[in-house]
């Protein structure tokens, strides 16, 4: 008998919502994700999967890295949600990248 958590959910949401900011960083090329990577790292003590939790951090990072382009990643990171991109978990962390 196969057992679901209540907190299943959360958790496809939160893998799905790192899956999405990796995948628009690797778009960018290996040598910016491992920027972002080694920079949540070193100032935030984080990973992009944490980054659920302190959306600041990576919109920081990103800012560092990126400058006037952190707009069309953040817009990149919308379109790859897709159709969840409406659910409020991921509506939150996008305007928590706003702010």
């Amino acid at each position: 008998m196969v057992r679901f958590s209540v907190h299943s959910v959360d958790n496809i949401d939160k893998a799905f919502l790192a899956f999405c900011v990796e995948i628009v960083l690797l778009r960018m090329g290996m040598p910016q994700y491992e920027k972002v990577v080694s920079k949540l790292e070193k100032d935030y003590k984080t990973y992009i999967p944490e980054c659920d939790k302190n959306p600041q951090a990576l919109k920081q990072v990103l800012q560092d890295i990126f400058g006037d382009s952190y707009d069309d990643i953040l817009n990149e990171i919308k379109v790859e949600f897709g159709d969840v991109g409406s659910k409020k978990y991921y509506t939150d962390f996008i305007f928590a990248m706003t702010k």
